[in-house]
């Protein structure tokens, strides 16, 4: 895992030496086990390494290929070494010493542009071309690194993280309205509508599963991997298709193991991070190695208000693993003392601009501390597993099967569900009806029966200020907003998840906080294979028999412990308390809000007259059940910190 840098002269000249230098300065101040740059003629290239798997230590990047006249700079860890050393007929003996970037070089030496399509892995990578005098930059499928750049008529330049390319950018500070407006009417955690833009003006993103191309007459962006392609999968039976899942899912997991140090994993009550730590277990104590779990927990004066069906305390759970795998040892973390407010400062820093995943900040940050300090180099996780392994429920089936016409199919599915989960059938039928109508009849039933339609989506944005800049159209554009829809078939819910733009928000969180604390965070669930697996799935094997998440329950059977692998009726919920944090501190977050609603500079960005009315709203004993209209107040004090930081 690096962090990389450089810059293109593109009208000739060599660059300046205190510009190379403030860049790797910048890079350096993450934790790192070696640096280096490469510099010739109008290129310079430079990278900071910290050893994540046994290979990354011998990497020595940037480095030069004569033969060839390419010049590889990678910020990469590769999953399919396997494969690929292999099929470049490596002899076995010299598998452990070839690094990931010779391997994604003699990718590119072997297919060119198309390289990108034949690795796995996390990666963002620059091949310079002596030669050509070319320049071929690539993300990865989902976007697990970044990859930023600076473009001009006269220099390119690129790095891993933001900071680095203000040196060259003429009005450093000058931010970007339009990506402003889109973070401010956003509901919920998604910063960005269009992940080829930043904060920053005239810095710029390249988007997951993407390659760019420059040389002095221009530059090209092409997308090479869109996983609604696969095509579907048809096996002969339920066994068939959990073998196959097994399959994958192992290779996943396992080959996220591969680590100089130990492996840490953040782990829930939930089927998605509890079957990659049952799966790592199992691996890991073949080796003798024992995995490092880390758990969100409750601060110890919380009061329950969650319903029966939500757990905000999953030790019961975890137990269970314990008890299944005696190699797992388990860090609950309390987060005691941290709260959604008292660690903004520190997640700006991090990720370089204003952010929005509100409720679990504070331990996301914590336990990527705790593990670096816990000697783990690999931390896992599993949040991409409600679209992917554990995907599967009754909801998407439904839709799914009446757009299809199988009415018969739905009905028995209403049937089943209804038995199974000691409902009555007339209650689930009356749900299925009020999910399929056409919007225009919900319209219709909604005003027979006095249901208020109006419901006022809890952001800040000035709705001016929107408007000037066209927010509308993009959240239109994307589906995203007010016009996120509701009750997606199986088939939109897959196109929802191949949005780049979420790959790129979580892509983009991980990279840094894993720059931050030197580890590497991984997400099984994320992996390309069991995205296009999972897409290539007939929906009656997401739910079956009423069943939701069928598959992963069915395939996991002996692997995962039962007390997690057969509850169907709770859920966990690690940031239950998460306002009752903020209690103490209340008094200063409504001051810190009055200030900003009665600051000039906010006003064009921000509904003051809507904030100053939530904050009479809530008065001075915020409530578990407002947390919309508090994480609304919470964004607004982040956004009006970096604003103060940056202007």
């Amino acid at each position: 895992m690096s962090a990389i840098c450089g810059i293109y002269n593109l009208i000739g000249g060599k660059v300046l030496e205190q510009i190379n230098s403030a860049m790797m300065e910048k890079l350096k101040a993450y934790p790192n086990d070696f640096s280096g740059t490469w510099e010739k003629n109008q290129v310079f290239l430079g990278s900071v390494i910290k050893y994540i798997t046994p290979e990354s230590s011998l990497e020595k990047l940037p480095y030069f290929q004569s033969e060839n006249g390419l010049v590889i700079n990678a910020d990469a860890i590769i999953d399919n070494r396997r494969e690929l050393l292999s099929l470049f007929n490596i002899p076995v003996t010299e598998w452990c010493q070839i690094p990931d970037s010779r391997l994604i070089l003699l990718a590119y030496i072997k297919w060119g542009e198309e390289c990108p399509k034949h690795l796995v892995g996390d990666f963002a990578f620059v091949i310079w071309n002596e030669k050509t005098k070319e320049m071929f930059c690539a993300r990865d499928h989902v976007g697990k690194r970044t990859f930023y750049y600076y473009n001009s008529t006269e220099v390119f330049a690129f790095c891993t993280v933001m900071k680095p390319l203000l040196i060259i950018k003429e009005n450093p500070n000058e931010l970007n309205d339009a990506w402003i407006a889109d973070f401010l009417a956003l509901q919920g955690p998604i910063h960005e509508v269009d992940c080829n833009h930043t904060i920053y003006k005239n810095i710029f993103q390249l988007p997951p599963a993407h390659t760019l191309k420059i040389n002095p007459r221009g530059i090209v962006i092409r997308k090479y991997w869109n996983p609604l392609d696969v095509p579907k999968l048809h096996l002969k039976s339920d066994e068939d298709y959990e073998e196959a899942f097994r399959e994958v899912f192992f290779e996943a997991v396992n080959c996220r193991l591969h680590s100089v140090g130990s492996v840490g994993i953040m782990l829930s009550g939930g089927l998605d991070s509890g079957s990659i730590a049952s799966i790592a277990a199992l691996k890991l104590e073949e080796e003798g190695k024992r995995l490092k779990a880390f758990t969100s927990i409750p601060i110890s004066d919380y009061k329950d208000w969650l319903p029966k069906t939500a757990i905000a305390d999953e030790r019961d759970y975890i137990k269970a693993y314990m008890e299944e795998h005696r190699n797992i040892d388990v860090t609950y973390c309390n987060c005691e003392g941290l709260n959604s407010v008292n660690c903004i400062d520190e997640l700006i820093d991090i990720l370089e601009q204003p952010y929005k995943f509100v409720q679990n900040s504070f331990w996301l940050n914590d336990i990527a501390l705790k593990a670096a300090q816990s000697k783990c180099t690999v931390l896992l996780d599993g949040q991409s597993g409600n679209y992917t392994i554990s995907f599967g429920n009754i909801t998407s089936y439904l839709m799914t099967l009446y757009r299809k016409g199988k009415l018969i199919s739905a009905l028995r599915e209403i049937r089943d569900y209804s038995k199974f989960y000691n409902r009555t059938y007339s209650s689930v039928f009356k749900y299925f009806l009020k999910i399929v109508l056409p919007d225009c009849i919900k319209s219709i039933y909604h005003k027979i029966n006095a249901i208020d339609e109006k419901n006022e989506l809890q952001v800040p944005v000035n709705s001016e200020y929107a408007s000037k800049w066209n927010v509308n159209d993009r959240l239109k554009k994307v589906g995203l907003g007010p016009y996120l829809k509701n009750n997606l078939d199986i088939q939109e819910v897959h196109r929802f998840l191949a949005n780049s733009v979420l790959f790129s928000h979580a892509g983009a969180i991980e990279t840094k906080l894993s720059l931050k604390y030197g580890i590497a965070k991984r997400d099984p669930t994320r992996d390309k294979r069991i995205i296009e697996f999972c897409m290539s799935l007939p929906g009656e094997q997401f739910v079956n028999k009423g069943k939701e998440r069928s598959l992963i329950r069915r395939a996991m059977k002996g692997i995962l412990p039962d007390k997690i692998r057969l509850n169907y009726t709770s859920r966990g919920c690690q940031s239950a308390d998460w306002i009752q944090r903020l209690l103490p501190d209340w008094p200063n977050i409504k001051r810190e809000l009055q200030y900003i609603i009665k600051c000039k500079t906010f006003e064009k960005y921000l509904d003051t007259d809507k904030l100053q009315k939530v904050l009479n709203d809530i008065g001075d004993h915020p409530k578990d059940d407002s947390y919309e209209c508090i994480q609304m107040i919470i964004i607004s004090i982040i956004f009006g910190r970096f604003i103060k930081l940056v202007c």
